[in-house]
């Protein structure tokens, strides 16, 4: 390997020899003979470099740079570049985006994947890449200044000096872009997009840092408010087709959640700082993407774009309500969730059908984005998300001990996009939640009425059924309603003081609706008390953890309320649902019959009717067996993580059933 900016020198020479000859190309009015030629001359290009990179590994396979990179202690000196090769670097891109503004969709994908190229051969090398990834995030964000003058509001933008990037770039970045449109922008995020994949499979820490750094910077100066088409002036709106605004948009909404779904994995643990910051960005960031991707009304152009939006936007901000928002956040995030959803939430969850295909579409973004037979996003996965979301937004706002102001001070700039100011009190909050429960057991919220604790039991395993299809949201969506307190707990009595103008039924119509004995029941109903699912949850990469947590917790609750769970029982209806899953998703429609809650008896369980204990039974046997399946795994060594905790938990409910006398025949079968 030759001299530290032989790389970038090499690259430089290369587009000379091949682009050069091309660069009169007229940017809107391209030729065939002309873009023809063109791509001729990038796939030269491209070829030349994806052999360089090759070269390059081999030759660096057993190098010092490969050994820093893999341990994480690059040298600071990968980040700064020479005045020399900040030439090279700053002709390179600028060249390339001249060919990426071309009105050609093959010369854009063949000059973004040269780009492409190039990241990985520096990646390689083990210099400049920072300071390149860097720079296309400089180019991105003056090209909307350009495309969008009122976003560019008269300021200096500041370069990070230690990528060696310097302000006199914007000048001269800026006269390259003059001809830039939205589907540069787009172009440019395609590649950052497929960066970033590429980091994902090798999580180096300095890399995924500086990118990191680079996003958060790159969000931090554009003025995204003016974004929206609706809030800018008309003499400053870009008159230009807008779906390679949308396109550009929604690459944006993949690599942000693609993001905050690995920064929350791999590097909050870590204690990231950069990681810490960008999740607090994005976070400020989701109303002015609402705004965006969707605008002030709920309609679109494209419905199967607007489907893909709230899809992506759902899924945003499923993976950032992980961390511990504050209360302005989950308010406004509850405004938008009742503006943009409001649709899917209202409608009845018992009325609900299962379906037999369930799944996603893929992207409207893709290649064939113009063909007419793309069919969007499943509606069910955004009901199940914008549900998941609105109650666990509510329930902590509910249960947190964080005062809400009145005045909804919201960390946006922005006006709250709800005129709801009730929203900003626990009360309220609590009121909203209640209303939307009564419109799912048609306003019969009386806990004196006969047919109440049917409904409530027909919610609940109406409310199981929806999530079944999807069982990381399944998971995730039982542990927050575990967070509701039973009536007679002391937890259930310190929320009733802390809003002690609400109606204390508006609690215990919670609790009886989420009863976790009555959810418990149904999610082992739903997967026909086959232990062998359980265990399948448990080993799931995906999902594990949050099963162990839930089976930890309700093992907890039984221990607790052993009479409670011991005495449920139900009566199933003869209608069956058509079969979507093996072994995993029970079809029967299941009605449940159950007293109220007695504020008074929270530790002895609660009174019950129905015939027998059959229920009890087949959980019995389900946890039993999942108890030595467990256990069988471990003294192997092939449970993925340590089951003690868990195995604790169920050796004591054996102990229980064994204590109580219920450790006779079960089913067909004995236990040994």
């Amino acid at each position: 390997m030759s001299g530290d900016g032989s790389q970038l020198s090499r690259v430089s020479s290369l587009i000379d020899l091949h682009l050069r000859p091309c660069a009169a190309v007229e940017v809107a009015s391209a030729r065939r003979e002309e873009e023809k030629d063109l791509l001729i001359a990038l796939s030269k290009v491209l070829r030349e470099i994806r052999l360089w990179t090759g070269e390059e590994t081999d030759v660096s396979s057993d190098s010092d740079v490969e050994a820093k990179s893999v341990t994480g202690s690059v040298d600071s000196g990968e980040f700064a570049l020479g005045s020399e090769e900040q030439i090279f670097l700053g002709k390179i891109v600028g060249d390339l985006m001249h060919f990426l503004m071309v009105h050609s969709q093959h010369v854009q994908h063949l000059t973004g994947n040269v780009l492409l190229a190039i990241s990985e051969l520096l990646c390689a090398h083990g210099k400049g890449w920072a300071a390149f990834v860097h720079l296309l995030f400089v180019y991105a964000e003056l090209s909307i200044g350009i495309i969008q003058p009122c976003s560019s509001i008269t300021r200096t933008r500041v370069h990070e000096d230690f990528y060696g990037i310097l302000e006199s770039y914007d000048l001269a970045i800026k006269s390259k872009l003059q001809k830039a449109n939205w589907s540069t922008v787009a172009g440019i995020f395609r590649v950052l997009r497929c960066i970033w994949k590429y980091l994902k499979h090798d999580f180096r820490d300095q890399l995924v840092d500086s990118y990191l750094n680079s996003l958060n910077s790159f969000i931090s100066h554009v003025t995204w408010n003016l974004l929206d088409d609706g809030n800018v002036v008309p003499k400053c709106v870009h008159m230009g087709p807008q779906m390679p605004k949308f396109i550009f948009l929604g690459y944006l909404t993949q690599l942000l959640s693609s993001v905050v779904e690995q920064v929350d994995h791999e590097m909050v643990q870590g204690d990231s700082v950069n990681g810490h910051q960008l999740l607090f960005s994005i976070t400020k960031l989701v109303p002015s993407l609402f705004l965006c991707c969707l605008g002030k009304e709920e309609e679109h152009h494209d419905a199967r774009i607007s489907l893909y939006f709230r899809h992506k936007l759902l899924m945003l901000m499923t993976r950032l309500s992980g961390q511990g928002l504050e209360a302005s956040i989950l308010t406004l995030w509850l405004q938008l969730l009742q503006k943009y959803f409001q649709d899917l939430m209202s409608e009845q969850i018992s009325m609900l059908e299962p379906v037999v295909d369930d799944s996603l579409e893929g992207s409207p973004f893709s290649a064939s984005v113009f063909e007419e037979n793309i069919q969007g996003t499943n509606l069910y996965h955004l009901k199940r998300q914008a549900i998941f979301l609105f109650i666990k937004c509510s329930l902590r706002l509910i249960f947190s001990e964080e005062v809400v102001d009145q005045q909804c001070d919201c960390l946006s700039a922005r006006p709250c996009l709800s005129s709801h100011p009730e929203y900003c009190s626990q009360k309220k909050v609590l009121g909203e939640l209640y209303k939307w429960l009564g419109q799912n057991l048609q306003h019969d919220t009386h806990c004196d009425s006969e047919t109440y604790m049917e409904k409530c039991m027909h919610f609940g395993s109406s409310f199981i059924r929806l999530y079944a299809q999807e069982d990381d949201l399944l998971f995730k969506v039982l542990l927050e309603v575990l967070s509701i307190p039973i009536p007679g707990s002391e937890k259930f009595d310190e929320v009733k003081e802390r809003i002690p103008d609400s109606r204390e039924n508006t609690l215990i119509h919670l609790s009886n609706l989420f009863n976790p004995f009555n959810l418990f029941h149904s999610f082992l109903a739903e997967i026909k008390y086959d232990h062998q699912v359980l265990l399948d949850y448990l080993i799931s990469k995906d999902m594990g953890i949050s099963c162990a947590e839930y089976l930890l917790r309700c093992l907890r609750l039984i221990s607790e309320s052993w009479e409670a769970f011991l005495q449920f029982s139900y009566v199933r209806s003869p209608k069956e649902w058509p079969s979507t899953k093996e072994r995993k998703i029970s079809q029967l429609k299941v009605n449940f019959r159950l007293e109220p809650y007695s504020t008074g008896n929270f530790r002895h369980g609660h009174k019950l009717q129905g015939a027998g204990g059959k229920p009890f039974d087949k959980a019995k046997l389900c946890l039993l067996s999942l108890k030595y399946s467990v256990e069988n795994l471990h003294q192997k060594n092939l449970f993925p993580y340590n089951p003690k905790v868990l195995l604790r938990r169920l050796t004591e409910f054996q102990e229980l059933c064994f204590n109580k006398g219920c450790m006779g025949r079960v089913g067909e079968g004995r236990l040994t």
